[in-house]
């Protein structure tokens, strides 16, 4: 290579250094954006933005308070675990509704939440915590 040339460079992806737009509908009707990613939970992301999503268990697919459906978009795929604390809490386990604790968005997603937030801001649980990140 010739001094001062410099190889070719790979384009990023499009959608590279972008993240995935959360729009979430509290169970108080209003309309919330958070900023996600495909490398953490939906419930880490809400946290980020300051929306004191429920989440009694920390994170761990435990006690399904942080529940949501899954209104547009993608999320990553659902395990067993999240599976058997949605059968357990009554809710389906069709992929429309997801522990936000355990669903990852595979791009923009647009959510209702089937709990109220955390009353004062206080969300519960560790911070992310459990499988979320």
């Amino acid at each position: 290579m010739i001094e001062g040339d410099e190889a070719p460079k790979a384009a990023a992806p499009a959608n590279a250094g972008r993240g995935a737009r959360i729009n979430i509908v509290g169970a108080d009707g209003v309309a919330r954006e958070a900023e996600g990613s495909p490398a953490y939970s939906v419930l880490v992301a809400l946290q980020r933005a300051g929306l004191p999503h429920r989440h009694d268990c920390g994170g761990k697919a435990l006690c399904g308070t942080c529940r949501v459906a899954l209104v547009g978009g993608r999320v990553s795929p659902m395990g067993g675990r999240e599976r058997d604390r949605l059968a357990a809490v009554g809710a389906p386990t069709d992929g429309s509704v997801r522990l936000a604790c355990q669903a990852r968005p595979a791009g923009a997603i647009a959510l209702k939440a089937l709990m109220p937030f955390a009353p004062g801001g206080a969300a519960g649980g560790a911070e992310g915590g459990g499988d979320g990140r």
